[in-house]
C-alpha cells in the first residue's frame, strides 16, 4: 500500500509540481558512546555515522490529504564495522473524507533500526524491523461528540531471536468516542480487541508460547489548562492471556502524563509521567514493568537557536518468573542527563548538537553500568 500511495503521490506531483509540498532532505549526524555495549566492565568506545536522505510529500486534494514520508539511512561504525546496516524508513497516510462529518485515514509506516545492548545483552548485530498498517474511521455526531473505530495489525521481526522484544504480529480492532469541548479540549475512551502470534523464539527458554489475546481499555485526554500550561495524558490498562500457558499472562496499566508549561514567550518545561508494561519470555521472566520520570527544560535564545536540558530517571522490574525457578527479581534503575542546542543559521538548515551522561544500577552483578555520550547532526531541506 505504501508503495502505491508513493506511486500515485509522485505521479501527481509530476503534473502540478507544488514547491510547498513536495520537499527533499539530506542530513549527517555522528554519535560518539564511551560504552558502546553497555557493560559494567571492559568498556568499548565507539564512534557511528549515519548518513541519510528523504523525501517528504504533503499534498490536499479537495476533502483529501495525502502525506509521504521516505528516509533511507546509511549507519556506520568506526571500530565495530560488523554492525553496519542500512535502514528504509517511511509513514505514508492517506486522510480520506467523505463528507467534513465522515471521515479518518489508512496508513502504513515502517522503522528499521539496530537493537540497543542495555537490554539487549550481546555483541551481536541485530537489527529490527517495525511495520504498523491501519484504517482508521470518525463520524461525528452533533456538535461535540464523534463516534471512533479502526482496525490495525503490527509486525515486529528480528535479526536474531530476543526475549526482550521478540517476533510478533498483532491483529487489533478498536472502537471508541470522543467529547470535544468549546475550549479545544478533549476526552476519548478506546477498547482494543486483539489477536496476536510470536515466531523466532528464543532457544533454550521453557514454557513458549506460539499465541496469544489481548484486550486494552484506553483513555486519552487533552486538557488546555491555562494559556500557558497544558495536559496530555493516555492510560490504558492490557490483559494478554496465553492459550494453554497462563503462567506467561499479564495485565496492568500503562500509559503516559505530559505537562507542557510555557513559563514565557522563549522558555518553558515539559514534565513526563509514563508507565509500561510489556512481555519479555526468559526462565526468570515474563514481562517487564517500567516507569519513567523526566523534565525537560527549554529556552530559545532567538527564533532560530535554541538551548534544552533533559532529565530522566527510569526503572525497570522483571517479574513473572517461572514454577520452580529462582526468582532473581531484577530491578534496574537509570539516570540520565543531557544539554543540547539547536540551531537554524537559514531556513533550509538545522543543527543540532548535544552531550549526555548515563549511569544504571541493578540489584543484579553484571547489568550496571556507566556511558557518556555526544551527537552532533546537520540537515538540510530543500
Amino acid at each position: 500500500m505504501a508503495i502505491l500511495l508513493a506511486l500515485w503521490a509522485a505521479s501527481v506531483a509530476a503534473q502540478d509540481v507544488d514547491i510547498d509540498a513536495l520537499k527533499f532532505s539530506a542530513s549527517q549526524g555522528q554519535r560518539y558512546d564511551s560504552n558502546l555495549f553497555r557493560r559494567s566492565t571492559n568498556a568499548r568506545s565507539e564512534t557511528l555515522s549515519t548518513t541519510t536522505v528523504g523525501l517528504q510529500l504533503d499534498k490536499r486534494y479537495s476533502l483529501q490529504r495525502v502525506e509521504l514520508d521516505v528516509n533511507l539511512a546509511s549507519n556506520r561504525y568506526r571500530s565495530n564495522d560488523y554492525l553496519n546496516f542500512n535502514a528504509v524508513n517511511y509513514r505514508a497516510v492517506w486522510h480520506w473524507s467523505v463528507t467534513p462529518r465522515l471521515r479518518g485515514s489508512i496508513s502504513r509506516t515502517r522503522s528499521d533500526d539496530i537493537n540497543t545492548f542495555d537490554y539487549f545483552r550481546s555483541f551481536d548485530r541485530n537489527v529490527r524491523t517495525d511495520i504498523k498498517t491501519g484504517a482508521t474511521a470518525v463520524a461525528v455526531l452533533g456538535r461535540d461528540w464523534l463516534l471512533l473505530g479502526g482496525i490495525e495489525r503490527d509486525e515486529r521481526s528480528n535479526e536474531r531471536p530476543t526475549a526482550q522484544s521478540g517476533d510478533y504480529t498483532l491483529r487489533n480492532i478498536s472502537a471508541g468516542v470522543r467529547r470535544v469541548f468549546p475550549s479545544g479540549s478533549r476526552i476519548s475512551y478506546r477498547v482494543l480487541d486483539g489477536q496476536g502470534d510470536y515466531f523466532n523464539r528464543v532457544p533454550g527458554v521453557t514454557a513458549t508460547p506460539t499465541a496469544y489475546s489481548q484486550l486494552e481499555h484506553e483513555v486519552q485526554v487533552s486538557w488546555s489548562v491555562t494559556a500557558k500550561t497544558t495536559v496530555s495524558a493516555t492510560l490504558g490498562y492490557i490483559d494478554r492471556k496465553h492459550r494453554d500457558l497462563a503462567v506467561r499472562d499479564f495485565s496492568g496499566l500503562r500509559g503516559n502524563l505530559n505537562v507542557n508549561w510555557r513559563a514565557t514567550g522563549k522558555s518553558g518545561v515539559q514534565l513526563t509521567l509514563a508507565r509500561s508494561i510489556s512481555p519479555y519470555q526468559t526462565n526468570t521472566a515474563s514481562y517487564t514493568v517500567g516507569n519513567r520520570i523526566s523534565m525537560y527544560p527549554y529556552w530559545s535564545i532567538s527564533s532560530r537557536a535554541a538551548v534544552y536540558a533533559s532529565l530522566d530517571h527510569l526503572r525497570y522490574s522483571f517479574d513473572g518468573a517461572l514454577p520452580g525457578v529462582d526468582n532473581n527479581a531484577r530491578e534496574d534503575r537509570t539516570n540520565i542527563a543531557g544539554l543540547g542546542v539547536r540551531w537554524e543559521p537559514f531556513d533550509a538548515l538545522s543543527l543540532n548538537a548535544g552531550v549526555y551522561r548515563e549511569l544504571r544500577t541493578s540489584n543484579l552483578e553484571g547489568f550496571g553500568y556507566s556511558n557518556t555520550s555526544a551527537q552532533f547532526s546537520a540537515k538540510f531541506v530543500f
